[in-house]
C-alpha cells in the first residue's frame, strides 16, 4: 500500500492501521524525519516499510514512490491519497490565487499522478484507490472557511466517479474518505486557538463544534484511518465510486 502525506496525524494513523492488517507500506511526505519516525514505529526492522521524500506535486514523486513499492514488494495493491494542501480563507482572501493553484496540484493533481503512475500494477493486482476527501466541500463549516480546499476536494469527489468507471473493467475500485471535524493535529491546534481568541475552555472549544452531531463528540483521526484501511482492503470489494462520511453524525447523507 503506498500512503501519500504520511505526518503526524492522518497519514501516521492509516500507516499503522494498515500494518496492523498485514499490509506492506510504501510512504510518502516531504519531511524526511517524520517519515523515518513513523517507519520506525510500523516496523523498526524495515522490512515491511519503506519511504520515499519528495513533493506529490511533483510527477517524479509519484514515480519514485511506485518504484520503491516494486522493488520492495513486488508492486502495488492499494493507493491512498492522504497528502493535502489546506488553506484558510474564501474569495475576498484568495489574492493572486496561488493557494487555489496549490491546493488542485497537491489534492488532485498530486494524486492522479500517483494513480496513473500505480494503475498498470493495480490493474494486474485488482488493488484498490482511496481518496482522503472532505465534509467541507458539502457542509462548509462557518468556523473555517476554506474555498481552495474545499474546491479541490470537490473535484476529486467528480474525478473520483469517472476513475471508477474508467478502471472498473479491470476490477480496480477507487472510493473516498471524507472527514468532517477530526480530532488529530490540525483540529487540536484550531481548538487550542479558539479557546485563547474566545477565552473558552478546551472542552467548550470543542463542544461548540460537536453540539450538532449525533454521537456529540467528533471521529478521531484514528477512526478515519480504520474506514480508510477497510475501504481499501477486499472487505469492500463490492464498493466503488462511493464516498463514506465519517463525522459523527453532523451531516448525514
Amino acid at each position: 500500500m503506498i500512503i501519500s502525506g504520511v505526518g503526524p496525524g492522518l497519514g501516521r494513523r492509516v500507516a499503522l492501521c494498515a500494518a496492523r492488517e498485514g499490509a506492506n507500506l510504501v510512504l510518502g511526505a516531504r519531511t524526511e524525519t517524520q517519515l523515518a519516525e513513523v517507519a520506525d514505529e510500523v516496523d523498526p526492522t524495515g522490512g515491511r516499510v519503506a519511504y520515499v521524500t519528495g513533493d506529490i506535486a511533483l510527477a517524479s514523486t509519484a514515480e519514485a514512490l511506485v518504484a520503491a513499492a516494486t522493488e520492495q514488494f513486488g508492486g502495488v495493491d492499494s493507493v491512498c491519497h492522504c497528502a493535502a494542501y489546506s488553506p484558510f480563507g474564501g474569495l475576498e482572501t484568495a489574492g493572486d490565487f496561488s493557494d487555489f493553484r496549490q491546493a488542485f496540484e497537491v489534492n488532485l493533481i498530486g494524486g492522479m499522478q500517483l494513480i496513473r503512475a500505480a494503475l498498470p500494477s493495480l490493474k494486474e493486482r485488482r488493488g484498490s484507490v482511496v481518496f482522503v476527501s472532505s465534509q467541507t466541500h458539502w457542509f462548509p463549516p462557518s468556523e473555517a472557511l476554506q474555498m481552495a480546499y474545499a474546491a479541490s476536494k470537490g473535484a476529486i469527489w467528480g474525478a473520483m466517479h469517472h476513475l471508477a468507471l474508467e478502471v472498473g473493467p479491470d476490477k480496480v475500485r477507487v472510493n473516498e474518505v471524507a472527514p468532517g471535524w477530526m480530532f488529530g493535529p490540525p483540529v487540536q491546534m484550531f481548538l487550542g486557538w479558539k479557546s485563547e481568541s474566545e477565552g473558552i475552555t478546551l472542552e467548550e472549544a470543542k463542544q461548540s463544534l460537536t453540539k450538532n452531531m449525533a454521537l456529540q463528540d467528533m471521529a478521531s483521526d484514528a477512526d478515519v484511518a480504520e474506514a480508510i484501511v477497510f475501504m481499501a482492503s477486499d472487505r469492500a470489494k463490492g464498493i466503488t465510486g462511493q464516498t463514506l462520511f465519517v463525522n459523527a453524525g453532523e451531516f448525514m447523507h
